[in-house]
């Protein structure tokens, strides 16, 4: 994906939701500045993929337990601008790497049917895994996915575990959590 395509994604998304734009400031103000936002070794920030990954009978989300972190969360991991992917391809590749969930589908949410992400969100990484990384910003691009079934397991490398969740469990309380759930209910797609 090109730094120009990038550009016109996030601009798509933004006319979906304007009252994001101050809230994506930092990713706004890298793109201007024409930084490599596929490289891990972006310091200031560098872009993710993750997935919200829905039950089939769509009551539930599958959530990983990070190493890194430990916390619950939506598996995902680092943007990856090799063989053309998008932020979409590294939500995809990164579910199905951290769960070997089996994904029936991308959800589309938006009536154009853009391949927009659902959520795009900007946070810090306090305490990098890798000895050589810095305290950074990740930010993350949001696509949800339904699953074919329910049967997961979990890459050991940097995950706990794997485990489906009902929309209401305090594990999904996280703000970014709520934000996407909320937007997958307004769309009648939960």
């Amino acid at each position: 994906m090109t730094a120009e395509q990038l550009q016109k994604l996030i601009e798509q998304y933004l006319k979906l939701f304007p009252a994001e734009r101050e809230r994506l400031q930092l990713l706004l103000d890298q793109l201007a500045a024409g930084e490599k936002m596929d490289d891990r070794y972006n310091f200031r920030g560098h872009i993710t993929g993750s997935g919200l990954v829905i039950s089939p009978n769509r009551a539930k989300v599958l959530l990983i337990h990070h190493k890194g972190s430990g916390n619950w969360q939506q598996p995902g991991g680092h943007w990856e601008d090799e063989a053309d992917e998008s932020p979409l391809d590294a939500a995809r590749r990164e579910v199905i790497e951290e769960t070997a969930a089996q994904l029936e589908a991308y959800v589309p949410f938006d009536a154009e049917r853009m391949l927009l992400p659902l959520d795009i969100d900007t946070h810090w990484i306090p305490h990098p895994r890798h000895a050589d990384e810095q305290p950074h910003y990740h930010h993350d691009f949001l696509y949800a996915f339904v699953a074919s079934s329910e049967g997961v397991a979990h890459q050991a490398e940097e995950v706990h575990g794997a485990a489906w969740f009902a929309l209401d469990a305090p594990e999904c309380g996280h703000p970014k959590m709520q934000r996407a759930l909320t937007k997958l209910r307004t769309h009648d797609l939960i």
